[in-house]
């Protein structure tokens, strides 16, 4: 080096050299190869609005803010799921709908995230994770807006019909039965329904707009959850992954507190209410099925929140800064001269081939199996909660569905808190993976146990003549819906379900309690007497109510239940750490991706399906439709029922326990989060010495 190279070395010992710079230690000879970009000034490490790179932004380029947005994004997501739930049966009423095209429309969602998984965070990882998050969320949101075509192209049309005449008993004995409603519908076509076969193709053209907008809703929320997970992970130190993780899960219950109230308010005003005035809305009762409530007025708030989350994506850098910055202050090896080529893209056969090495690894690494084997159990368990879960309360304990959802609402403050705990104990005390796993089998059991306890918590089956006991006078063991009290009354097969309490015995309907007299008050309501079947007894509307032994087991089982949630949502976040340090660093996303692909097929796809029929397997009378086509359970055999719900959650939960310990034997830390090692993978390097 001459004279005049040394006097144009700055204090930091920098001096040019063609296309690279050579830093000269200060402690030895040997010299450095950097790139000719320092960190400091590489706009891939910068907040960025297209080529401007100003000063104020880059204040919101660190994790903090990052996780906050990336929460933000995770509750419009599942504010936008919850709330297509919430309104399903409105979708059905409005469009004509039966359960099998809104059963495919509840589950297109989570079936393009199954597909689309893998692809996404296996290529998403490698390139810039933030502007994927983004893209899918525009995408996204413009799913629901197409949610909202159906409503635009459907004109006003006030609602029709009567109300269906009161279900009395007279000696009409021509009344329709099952198998000749059947008949009818099979071989004749009344005129009304000749007008709605008109509207058949109507019909399938809104729902081709639900379908669309739920296939863009479903492949744009995929890259969210494993990319910005990952994006987290290589922004903190490792022991601190699982707190930002669990501030994430936070998203799950205020977006689904926050989708229900959505959809409670929106379905209480009319579905027109943009076109006509208040004046001309529908002078019915909203608990009417003609009631149609705005249910397209969801879907425009979450399409609005979906984009507006979007946007702070786009100006995040490729790279975390804090994960640039470790890497460009750890020190270089002795002698170690490093020349960076041009990157050369990979062909697509390459590519797969990658992708089916990295699949590999995968399956076979035993401690990455049994985490997604566990996380389905538990999994399976969450979905039918959200599918079954407040349905069990108004059936188990006979609550009214807004009393049973406050039970929603009490669990809420419990999960949040727990989660938060549990991402505090893994950053406390800086547990690694293997510690992790005992943590997650420990946190658990006692879960498991809840479950195992509340099979004993519940009601007794109410007493519902002809179903559950037999009619006052009959014989012990003849249950049937037809007595001698009311054998002449002529009551259908297919009737209004229009239970009424007398003397303690609910009956199904006013015909088969033998009233023939209804009279009706100033409020609208329904008065029934000269009951047959108990003619000196006081006769009240509705099922009868639960005594008070019931009321004190609902309380007990309340608190069970947020006992086992509580339990078990401590070990989320420790479901997550495992799942990020069993693997190598570059198949983190690629980990998180498959986890959600296994969770999708063993998890969410199939528990509702299966669950659904064994709970029908536990019903003891069907209502049917008037095509003789069987509908929904009106009576449950409570301890059937009870046993059935809570005997699966325990045998699931058993099956996560066992997961859990064989991940602890497993389990081999391959990463520690934040030390991500340059991705020179992509690209060739030379190493020489001087």
């Amino acid at each position: 080096m001459d004279e005049d190279s040394k006097l144009k070395t700055n204090k930091d010992g920098v001096l040019p050299s063609g296309n690279v710079l050579r830093t000269v230690s200060t402690r030895s000879d040997a010299v450095l190869m950097k790139e000719k970009k320092d960190d400091d000034n590489d706009d891939d490490a910068k907040c960025v609005c297209d080529s401007c790179t100003p000063s104020w932004l880059q204040c919101f380029k660190g994790v903090k803010f990052f996780t906050f947005v990336t929460l933000f994004a995770l509750l419009s997501k599942v504010f936008a799921s919850t709330y297509f739930g919430a309104v399903v049966s409105t979708l059905e009423r409005q469009f004509n709908m039966d359960s099998v095209k809104s059963g495919v429309l509840l589950v297109i969602n989570d079936m393009m995230d199954f597909i689309f998984v893998i692809f996404i965070t296996h290529f998403g990882h490698s390139g810039h994770r933030p502007r994927w998050i983004a893209t899918g969320l525009f995408m996204a949101a413009m799913g629901c807006f197409l949610c909202i075509v159906p409503h635009i192209m459907t004109e006003y049309v006030p609602p029709g019909g009567k109300n269906a005449e009161p279900s009395l008993c007279s000696s009409n004995t021509g009344l329709p039965t099952k198998q000749n409603m059947t008949e009818m519908y099979e071989n004749e076509m009344p005129a009304d329904i000749m007008e709605e076969t008109e509207g058949l193709q109507s019909m399938w053209s809104n729902v081709f707009w639900l379908m669309l907008g739920q296939i863009l809703i479903g492949i744009g929320n995929t890259p969210l959850k494993p990319l910005g997970t990952t994006y987290i992970d290589d922004s903190v130190e490792d022991h601190k992954t699982g707190f930002y993780v669990a501030m994430l899960f936070l998203a799950t219950p205020i977006g689904a507190i926050i989708g229900y109230f959505t959809s409670f308010m929106s379905l209480r005003v009319y579905v027109d209410f943009d076109r006509i005035s208040m004046e001309e809305w529908p002078q019915i009762a909203q608990s009417d099925p003609r009631w149609i409530g705005a249910w397209w007025f969801g879907f425009a708030v979450a399409s609005a929140l979906l984009a507006v989350s979007a946007i702070p994506f786009l100006l995040f850098p490729k790279e975390p800064i804090e994960c640039r910055k470790k890497r460009t202050n750890s020190e270089a090896p002795a002698m170690d001269i490093r020349v960076v080529k041009p990157k050369r893209k990979k062909s697509v056969m390459e590519l797969i081939k990658g992708l089916l090495q990295a699949l590999k690894r995968m399956a076979t690494n035993p401690a990455m199996v049994f985490i997604c084997l566990s996380s389905s159990s538990g999994s399976a368990a969450y979905a039918v909660s959200g599918a079954f879960g407040i349905k069990y309360f108004v059936d188990e304990f006979g609550k009214s569905n807004s009393s049973a959802s406050l039970v929603g609402i009490a669990i809420l403050p419990v999960l949040i808190l727990a989660y938060l705990i549990g991402g505090y104990v893994i950053k406390r005390w800086k547990l690694n993976a293997k510690q992790c796993a005992l943590f997650g089998f420990f946190v658990d059991a006692p879960s498991c146990l809840m479950y195992f306890f509340l099979l004993f918590v519940g009601c007794p089956n109410s007493d519902v003549a002809g179903v559950t006991v037999p009619y006052t006078g009959g014989l012990p063991g003849n249950v049937s819906l037809i007595a001698e009290c009311n054998n002449q009354c002529g009551c259908p097969e297919i009737y209004n379900y229009e239970p009424l309490c007398i003397n303690n015995v609910t009956f199904m309907s006013p015909c088969h309690a033998g009233c023939t007299v209804m009279e009706k008050q100033q409020n609208s309501q329904k008065m029934y007497s000269n009951c047959t079947c108990d003619p000196d007894a006081l006769v009240q509307n509705g099922a009868c109510p639960v005594d008070d032994v019931c009321n004190t087991n609902f309380m007990l089982a309340v608190l069970l239940i947020i006992i086992a949630l509580g339990t078990s949502s401590l070990g989320r976040s420790a479901d997550i750490i495992v799942s990020l340090r069993c693997v190598d660093k570059e198949d983190r996303s690629l980990a998180l991706g498959i986890k959600i692909f296994i969770v999708n097929i063993l998890a969410f796809f199939p528990s509702p399906v299966y669950f659904g029929a064994l709970l029908n397997w536990t019903c003891l009378e069907f209502a049917y439709k008037p095509t003789g086509e069987r509908g929904a359970c009106l009576v449950y055999d409570r301890t059937r029922y009870r046993h059935v719900f809570y005997g699966m959650y325990t045998v699931l939960h058993l099956c996560a326990l066992f997961c859990w310990l064989m991940v602890y034997f497993t389990v081999e830390e391959k990463n520690k989060g934040m030390d991500t090692p340059n991705e020179a993978n992509d690209g060739q390097e030379m190493n020489d010495f001087e």
